[in-house]
Order: C-alpha cells, then sequence, then structure tokens
C-alpha cells in the first residue's frame, strides 16, 4: 500500500487527514507516529499591540518582517539554545498563528507565556478548534486551482482565507514531502465536509488519499527532519539542518549568543546527514554508526524508499563524516551494514 501512495504523491497528487487512523499493515510504530503530531497541527493565536514586537524578541526568525498573508518558519529556544519548539509563523491582519506538532501544545504555550511580562499580548490555543488537510504532488496546484477558481499561493509558508462550499477555511503553501504542497485548516466540525469537497474535485486529477507510514517515506526521502523522530529539545537548530529559521542580523532572542558564536567558529560538531544503506531492512532508532569501527553517530530514521529504490536514513553524524561517499556501517542486530553519507535531499522532484 505504501509503495502505491508515494507513487501517486510522486505522479500525481496526494491528500493526507492529520487526524486519521493510521494503515491497517502499519500497526508497528504508531504509538510512535501519534506521539509526534499525526494527530493534527496545534494552533496558538497571538494577539494584542505588542504582538509582533514580542514574537520577533523570543523567537529565532525575524517576526518584523512578515505581513498579513506571509509566513516564516521559526524556533522557540532556551537559554542554552536548545529547541522547546520548531514554528511556523503564519501573519494576519489582528493576530499571528502558531503552527506545530499537536502534542508540544501544552509544553509551547507555558513556555511562551512564562515569557509575557508587561506586554499587551494575549495567547489563544486554538489547537482543538481546527483540522488540517493537506494535498501535495505535482497536480496539487492545478487542483487548488479548480477548487478555489484562482492560483493558490506559491510562496512557502504564504496563506489566505478560502471558502469552500460556504465554510471558511486558510490555505496555506507547505512542504511535507518534498513535492508542491498545500494545507488546509478548517473549522473541526466542518472538516469531513472539506474533505469532500477535495475529493469531489480531486477525482479530475488522480487524487489518491494516504495514511501516515507513507508521509513518513516521502518526509525522508525529502530528507525533513522531524521533531520527536529526528530531534528533540537536546538539539540546537544548527545540528538539525534548520538553519532557515534563524535570523543572523535581526539581534537578541534565547540562546541568540550561543547560535552567533558557534556559525562564527565553524558550526557544529554534529549535524543531521543522510545515508544511505546496504539491503532492504530498515535498522532501528538510535543505531550506531560506525567509522572504521569507532562510533560516529547514530539513526533517526530510515525506510526502504519506494521511489528510489534504495534504502535510505536520517542521522547524526561528527563533521569529519559529513561529506557525500563516505563510506560508514550501520549496527543492525548485531550485523554491520555497509552504508555511506548521502546528501539531502535524497530525492528532488523534476520540474
Amino acid at each position: 500500500m505504501t509503495d502505491l501512495e508515494c507513487a501517486a504523491a510522486r505522479k500525481t497528487c496526494v491528500l493526507f487527514d492529520h487526524s486519521a487512523a493510521l494503515s491497517p499493515d502499519r500497526a508497528e510504530g504508531a504509538a510512535a507516529l501519534e506521539s509526534v503530531g499525526f494527530k493534527g497541527p496545534g494552533v496558538i493565536e497571538v494577539s494584542g499591540n505588542d504582538r509582533i514586537s514580542f514574537l520577533h524578541n523570543i523567537l529565532t526568525n525575524d517576526i518584523k518582517s512578515l505581513s498579513p498573508g506571509k509566513g516564516i518558519p521559526a524556533c522557540l529556544l532556551n537559554a542554552q539554545a536548545k529547541i522547546i519548539a520548531p514554528i511556523n509563523v503564519l501573519c494576519f491582519d489582528q493576530f499571528l498563528w502558531l503552527a506545530f506538532d499537536y502534542p508540544l501544545k501544552n509544553k509551547l504555550f507555558e513556555a511562551i507565556n512564562k515569557l509575557i511580562i508587561t506586554e499587551e499580548v494575549e495567547l489563544k490555543d486554538k489547537s482543538d478548534e481546527l483540522k488540517l488537510i493537506s494535498i501535495h504532488g505535482p497536480k496539487a496546484n492545478g487542483l487548488l486551482k479548480a477548487l478555489f477558481k484562482k492560483e493558490p499561493p506559491s510562496k512557502m509558508l504564504s496563506h489566505e482565507r478560502a471558502a469552500i462550499d460556504s465554510i471558511s477555511a486558510v490555505l496555506i503553501r507547505i512542504n511535507l514531502t518534498g513535492e508542491i504542497g498545500y494545507g488546509l485548516l478548517a473549522p473541526k466540525s466542518e472538516a469531513s465536509a472539506v474533505k469532500l469537497a477535495i475529493e469531489r474535485i480531486g477525482a479530475s486529477f488522480d487524487l489518491t488519499e494516504i495514511h501516515s507510514d507513507a508521509l513518513e517515506t516521502l518526509r525522508i526521502e525529502a530528507g525533513i527532519p522531524r521533531y520527536g523522530i529526528d530531534f528533540d529539545e537536546s538539539h540546537i537548530p544548527l545540528e538539525v539542518r534548520l538553519d532557515q529559521t534563524i535570523s543572523f542580523t535581526k539581534g537578541c532572542f534565547p540562546g541568540q549568543e550561543i547560535i552567533a558564536r558557534l556559525d562564527a567558529r565553524g558550526g557544529v560538531v554534529k549535524k543531521l546527514v543522510g545515508l544511505v544503506l546496504k539491503g532492504e531492512m530498515a535498522p532501528q532508532k538510535n543505531a550506531r554508526i560506525l567509522k572504521d569501527g569507532m562510533e560516529v553517530g547514530s539513526i533517526t530514521s530510515a525506510v526502504f524508499s519506494p521511489t528510489l529504490k534504495k534504502l535510505i536514513a536520517l542521522g547524526f553524524l561528527k563533521k569529519e563524516c559529513w561529506t557525500s561517499g563516505t563510506d560508514l556501517t550501520v549496527e543492525r542486530e548485531g550485523l554491520q551494514i555497509p552504508a555511506h553519507a548521502a546528501s539531502l535531499p535524497f530525492y528532488t522532484p523534476v520540474r
């Protein structure tokens, strides 16, 4: 099932219901996938006169550069520059939305709330009011154009209000698979009707619904790291290839001095990289990566890619092993599997 769903994502377009159950053939790993947010998005609404300056001062990216309809990736860090949460910031006329993986909502809400001192800022957790349905693939743009009778947003995280059969939703340009992608955030009570409308139009675009296991395979092929699987609160953004979430010119934010010092001194000593392995059986998370018999890293995600017909993985490696083609071995069930470092993304769409 996963192979067919991944093929559809690369050739036509696919729909993913972010609150749907896992496919029947993926019982193993269900708890892990649920724990990192396939349940749906977390959304915190930030309003008040000081909303822009407040978020600009606590997040890693340049929030002051945003205008309504625009978005930007960012992180909230602690004083040691460790990641509390990766966030997509969406700017509207009277408020901003912070979108993130659902399981982080309580942790993130509390962390931001503690940083409000005298600022005129109000937080509202909208996570349980909204549902996300996403569409990905080469035909996704055409499907959305047919659905809304106009071109959908083109720049990453740009967004706009959109009506589907009189249901108000927010359409967002996203990337979860490496292909053209869009997310529709709709009221949870209306989500079924939104999904039916998409499926009705999607029939002309060979739309296929995919499951969580297929989405995992696609995002690994695209080299997209995922919080709770590939990294957590023990990592800093530079180790996880999240450089795009950081403004190095905007000034202070929690952890900024450490980030600036590392950048000035040549970067980090370990980083999330790609690996290609021999065989088809994926190693487990945290499997050791060796170079000449010495441990140099560990696996975070691994899957046999139906698109590339290769066993691929993401993992942390020491700096001396980052070069693409570096020979390595990965431990799996007592065996040492030949592998080599690879450039990310593994898969790049041909346009």
